[in-house]
């Protein structure tokens, strides 16, 4: 500690009865990865923790025994310390910007304490979470999607309806259900798994909508903290906070077009309290601001698990729900619509083509057999990635993708060949090719949980851990039933 560490800090806090057990606060309060910063009755630095020297690229003893507003680009009204040491109010959970001596930019989220020992208001303490990185990130990350959208429909989308791809009645059926909502401009929750192609169904529904001519503006909500997150939805007003411009938020940016929230349950709850309000006035009143503003964009809202569960476990506002809710529509994952696979395999293939300058015509028997008994627990987006991983491990020549090309994870779980091997009904089938093999291992599957359940479907696909309606197809395929 600098030649500044008095005692101060001492009899601010807990009364300690010896410098021994003034260390171990000093100690403790180090270890801790919030900045702590901490200021006598005079405004003077007593206290300067080490996880904020890295905050802040300062040295503690740069700082310690020196007027806050020398160390900082700061006075009386724009430090928080030395306001919340003026006024005795605490100061929690705000945001910050502000400049160090040397220039650097600070981006923190402070809670500041006034420190009050009989009725006497002595110093401050504050408590700091350094969001400069994740500020940067979320920025770039905003102005390099405006960019990629921009540079391909001139409303901010890439897909329409033309764009999904499937013959199955199960994602035939979800397009015509998605285009009779389109032409609607009620509220739209679109719910689906992981990977099943919200965020196309949203911008096909915008792109076939009367906003279509309006922007589309997405953001993830499970992206962006939540004090980042009412910002960009809202605006800001130029001294809101320090570091503050005027800038327009998301909802107004999506004016007259759809503004489309992902994750909506990710949000923080007290957020989605201030969310529901804009929602229903139709207006909104930026971060530091007095006026309403009039905005009215369509809004389409995703979730990747159950809404019910979500408002059950408080992660979703059960009002906010109904508000959003209006319309709602469900994705199917794609154990649902195998036959859409073979399909969606080929569309990959000939996507990965042009970015790996391969030939691939096309997928094995047995590539399209494994696909078509794969769980997808990732759906389309998995498939997607396990098409690009066997693109990766096909030979330059090759012009098919063949099984040992696929991710490890599916060649594990679909080459327990010793399974088909010792299996009584099929014998040593070792020289007999893979699909035939994995054929008559499926049929020998299908007809033991039939045996087992006594000829009823739905118990023998619960067993199978497929579908009443894959178990059907599987069943006429076969000619079991």
């Amino acid at each position: 500690m600098g030649p500044n560490m008095d005692h101060t800090l001492y009899n601010f806090y807990f009364n300690f009865s010896d410098r021994h057990s003034l260390k171990l606060l000093y100690s403790a309060l180090n270890v801790i990865d919030d900045g702590v910063h901490v200021i006598n009755e005079n405004g003077v630095t007593v206290f300067y923790s080490k996880a904020l020297e890295l905050m802040e690229n300062y040295k503690a003893e740069d700082v310690i025994g020196k007027h806050i507003s020398k160390a900082y680009k700061l006075d009386e009204e724009s430090s928080i310390l030395l306001r919340v040491l003026k006024t005795g109010k605490p100061v929690t959970n705000y945001r910050t910007t502000y400049y160090t001596e040397t220039g650097t930019e600070i981006n923190l989220i402070t809670s500041t304490y006034p420190i009050i020992i009989d009725n006497k208001i002595i110093g401050a303490v504050s408590v700091n979470n350094d969001i400069t990185t994740s500020k940067h990130l979320i920025d770039k990350v905003i102005d390099l999607q405006k960019q990629l959208y921009s540079n391909l429909k001139k409303n901010g989308t890439r897909y329409t309806f033309d764009d999904i791809i499937g013959i199955s009645p199960t994602i035939t059926n979800t397009v015509k259900l998605a285009k009779r909502i389109a032409v609607n401009l009620s509220p739209v929750l679109i719910y689906g798994e992981t990977g099943t192609g919200k965020e196309i169904f949203a911008q096909s529904i915008h792109n076939y909508s009367l906003k279509s001519k309006g922007p589309f503006v997405a953001v993830n909500c499970a992206a962006i903290p939540a004090t980042l997150l009412e910002s960009a939805l809202f605006g800001t007003i130029k001294g809101a906070f320090t570091g503050a411009e005027d800038k327009a938020g998301l909802f107004e940016e999506a004016d007259k077009g759809t503004l489309f929230l992902d994750e909506i349950s990710s949000m923080d709850i007290s957020l989605q309290g201030k969310l529901l309000r804009v929602i229903e006035s139709k207006t909104v009143r930026r971060l530091g601001g007095k006026k309403d503003i009039k905005v009215n964009p369509r809004i389409i809202s995703a979730l990747n698990s159950d809404p019910q569960i979500e408002i059950i476990i408080n992660k979703l506002r059960k009002d906010l729900y109904y508000r959003l809710a209006v319309v709602y529509l469900t994705i199917p994952p794609l154990r649902e619509r195998t036959e859409d696979i073979s399909h969606l395999v080929q569309f990959f293939i000939q996507l990965t083509n042009k970015i790996m300058n391969k030939k691939i015509k096309t997928a094995s028997p047995e590539v399209i057999d494994i696909f078509q008994q794969h769980d997808w627990p990732g759906n389309v987006r998995e498939l997607q990635h396990a098409v690009e991983h066997a693109m990766n491990y096909s030979e330059d020549t090759a012009v098919s993708l063949e099984a040992n090309h696929l991710p490890p994870h599916i060649i594990k779980k679909f080459s327990k060949l010793t399974v088909i091997n010792s299996n009584p009904v099929l014998g040593n089938k070792r020289d007999e090719p893979l699909k035939q093999c994995l054929l008559k291992f499926e049929h020998e599957m299908i007809k033991n949980a039939l045996d087992n359940n006594n000829g009823n479907i739905t118990r023998a696909a619960k067993e199978l851990g497929i579908s009443r309606q894959n178990l059907q197809k599987r069943l006429k395929k076969f000619d079991i039933i």
